[in-house]
């Protein structure tokens, strides 16, 4: 078991939803979101990850976000990438992963704040025409980060639930 933190975007998903039907295996999973915090082991316990949290977010307030343009990552996924509040995610992100969460930091892969469309594997035709039905879309969006979710996700990634709810300031 894992935990990983996430926030959910209070938009209307359906047009997400629709592309991530054809193109992401974990559509049933769990909702369009941004991952803050990647799947960290459970041998951090739950409760000193949520100290945390609540620690880092007390000097963070609610901001808006806008979601808009595509970018094809690395490992052939499809994202959705978020323009304005951009740098104050990263700036979280960076945040979070400091004090307990600190040797769990990838730095090998610059962190892309996003919402997942499409994963591919090396299958580049389906990318391509996961990206022309993205286009084709034109999706944009805005919102405010108002809240993260402690999201455990179980071993074989078969299912992931909604734990803990940390509020931002507004």
């Amino acid at each position: 078991m894992s935990y990983a933190l996430a926030h959910f975007p209070t938009v209307d998903t359906r047009q997400i939803d629709e592309l991530r039907r054809k193109y992401d295996p974990q559509v049933d999973l769990i909702a369009p979101h941004i991952t803050l915090v990647f799947p960290v082991p459970d041998s951090l316990s739950k409760s000193h990850l949520v100290s945390h949290v609540v620690n880092v977010l007390r000097s963070c307030k609610q901001f808006s976000i806008s979601l808009q343009g595509l970018e094809q990552s690395w490992d052939n996924c499809l994202f959705l990438l978020l323009q304005e509040g951009r740098t104050e995610v990263i700036r979280l992100h960076d945040d979070l992963y400091t004090g307990i969460l600190a040797p769990f930091i990838r730095r090998d892969m610059r962190y892309v704040p996003h919402v997942t469309l499409g994963a591919f594997a090396d299958d580049a035709k389906r990318c391509a025409d996961a990206v022309r039905d993205s286009k084709r879309l034109r999706l944009r969006y805005q919102c405010v980060v108002d809240r993260l979710h402690l999201v455990k996700v179980n071993d074989d990634w078969s299912r992931i639930t909604r734990e803990e709810e940390f509020l931002l300031e507004s």
